[in-house]
């Protein structure tokens, strides 16, 4: 071989080994450029099952609104519960003294003064339909500003204090209720109830156990307190006391009125006072024999008997 074709044939190959130096650069670089671009999960890495939800956190569902209350309806009172806020009911200045002696006369409203005895209104006494209603007794207990207090001189019917055994004042008995109504619509007409005052009736707690009173309520018809009971009759309420014992009428005693009929106290009943007793689940009484029972029996006691009391209007 000449020298000028050997050096022909080493161009020529100098040339080729470029070429092929480069081709092998290009594909390197083609290889790194496609590794670079591929993704985590072209790598056979999964993402682990759960993680994205576990992670990414749900919203919190909005409330619902709450209904708005409505308020709650104010009870009416019932009429024996309606006070009189008029400023008009009569307050008694206590009691004037006691009623040593009751005269046993029977006189005029008119005319009447302490220890007698007076007719007014009208109910069911000897137990006969058919004869109507009878004149009621009434002793007179004290005498205030042209104003009498009146008790029935027997007891004229047969009522529980309370118709639950719950706790109870005299405010929220079923008894007072009665009275105010049934009671006080029955034995009096309207002329008479013009008479009938209006009246501040202080409810007193129970003198020995303390047992709260309640409010004190405004009547036309109540009971005697345990206070205005030793105020007005003999001042022990152990005493077996005559003035202090009532008769029961026929009419009370076929409403289920109890009466004793074995000795010196026989067709005296027990009668219900409006001062609560030990608990307010019970109200004082007197028993057959007027002796002041300040234990009291349970509200729902069956078989004692109602003495109304009333302040009477002179004037009229």
């Amino acid at each position: 071989m000449t020298k000028s074709n050997k050096g022909k044939k080493d161009a020529i190959s100098g040339k080729r080994y470029i070429r092929v130096c480069l081709l092998i650069v290009a594909m390197l670089l083609a290889v790194t450029a496609g590794g670079c671009s591929r993704k985590p999960s072209e790598e056979g890495i999964e993402p682990t099952e759960g993680v994205t939800e576990a992670l990414t956190p749900k919203p919190t569902a909005t409330p619902e609104p709450t209904a708005t209350p409505q308020p709650t309806a104010t009870p009416e009172p019932t009429k024996a519960q309606t006070q009189d806020t008029s400023g008009t009911a009569f307050t008694p200045s206590g009691i004037s003294g006691r009623v040593m002696i009751f005269t046993g006369n029977t006189v005029e409203v008119s005319e009447a003064g302490t220890g007698d005895t007076v007719r007014f209104g009208s109910y069911e006494q000897d137990n006969d339909m058919d004869n109507g209603a009878e004149a009621i007794e009434w002793l007179v207990l004290d005498k205030q500003d042209g104003k009498l207090l009146l008790i029935s001189k027997d007891a004229l019917d047969a009522k529980l204090y309370n118709e639950e055994y719950v706790d109870v004042t005299w405010e929220t008995c079923t008894l007072r209720g009665w009275l105010n109504d049934t009671f006080y619509n029955t034995a009096f007409s309207t002329e008479e109830q013009g008479r009938i005052v209006t009246t501040r009736v202080k409810n007193e707690d129970n003198l020995e156990y303390g047992t709260e009173g309640g409010n004190d309520t405004e009547d036309k018809i109540f009971l005697l307190s345990t206070g205005e009971v030793r105020g007005y009759f003999d001042f022990s309420m152990t005493a077996f006391d005559p003035a202090r014992q009532a008769r029961v009428t026929a009419y009370a005693k076929a409403q289920g009125g109890f009466v004793r009929n074995d000795d010196a106290y026989s067709e005296n009943g027990w009668w219900w006072l409006r001062t609560p007793g030990y608990i307010n689940k019970g109200a004082v009484n007197v028993a057959s024999s007027g002796l002041v029972d300040s234990n009291g029996y349970s509200v729902t006691h069956s078989g004692f008997v109602i003495r109304p009391a009333l302040w009477l209007n002179l004037e009229y």
